[in-house]
């Protein structure tokens, strides 16, 4: 089966690269990505890939992926056919999800808030997702939400040292107050129920100083982009448009059992001339 998908992602690519050199667009090697981390750091991504324009992103968020080389990164809109080609086009990593209107992996899943980690260091120790409603195991609507929300979390073990970690994702509601206050509660509790480092990334839909983000940092909980020495500023959302300023509504928060933050990066590289997706995907770099 591995043969297979190697197989298909070889063809895909030279395809692509194929077409690229006919349009006369120019590959972009030598791009200025950042080094991946050491074996003694962690490197945790968030990332909203965006459900819409697939075919002209195929490759591209695969592409991101493998060259920020995350240990693990949540990723927000997820639908079946994103799931498939991360699946086929991304070497190294393992996929963890359901989708939202289903509780399965199916064509009309609906979006998965899903975890992916890398196989060659890590190893799955737990995972599972929950409705961010008032029945939070069964699929379901939580309070004036317009779409079903989940969280999806997993532990993973290190392979050499035994250290373990919970990588913890979501996508808040985009309209629904109660939705957004309650169900960002149900994600801090959860959070912090966990006794070993822990990590929440996600969309929010709200941007930071608000006083649902206001909550999230009086439970406990620490926004990586404050706690890194070597950080950013600006807006993660931009909706194709680019630009810096304004303020995040996609966060990487963590426990006080993660020990030290290194880096926070929000990543405005373009791939092949155009934005990765409407969020720009953001990364911060750690020691357990």
């Amino acid at each position: 089966m591995n043969n297979v998908l190697s197989s298909i992602k070889n063809y895909f690519i030279i395809v692509l690269s194929f077409l690229l050199v006919l349009c006369g667009i120019e590959l972009p090697f030598g791009l200025p990505r950042d080094a991946v981390t050491d074996a003694e750091n962690v490197r945790i991504m968030s990332f909203n890939i965006r459900y819409g324009e697939y075919d002209s992103r195929a490759t591209i968020i695969p592409e991101v992926i493998a060259d920020y080389k995350p240990d693990s990164v949540g990723i927000q809109e997820c639908t079946f056919d994103w799931a498939i080609t991360l699946g086929t086009l991304l070497d190294g990593y393992s996929f963890v999800g359901v989708g939202r209107d289903t509780g399965s992996m199916s064509a009309d899943c609906g979006e998965m808030s899903a975890v992916l980690y890398r196989t060659d260091k890590y190893e799955l120790v737990d995972h599972g997702t929950f409705w961010l409603s008032q029945t939070p195991n069964k699929v379901s609507f939580g309070w004036d939400a317009v779409c079903r929300r989940i969280c999806t979390w997993v532990i993973l073990k290190n392979k050499e040292t035994g250290e373990q970690y919970a990588h913890v994702n979501t996508h808040l509601d985009h309209e629904g107050d109660e939705a957004r206050k309650n169900g960002t509660q149900m994600v801090v509790d959860f959070a912090l129920s966990f006794d070993m480092p822990t990590v929440v990334t996600g969309d929010f839909n709200y941007s930071k100083g608000c006083d649902y983000y206001n909550g999230i940092i009086s439970s406990g909980l620490f926004d990586t982009q404050d706690l890194a020495p070597d950080t950013m500023n600006g807006k993660t959302y931009h909706g194709y448009n680019g630009g810096e300023e304004g303020t995040p509504i996609d966060f990487i928060f963590v426990n006080n059992k993660v020990s030290q933050v290194l880096k926070y990066r929000i990543m405005r590289t373009k791939y092949y001339g155009q934005y990765t997706s409407d969020h720009y995907p953001i990364y911060a770099d750690m020691k357990l």
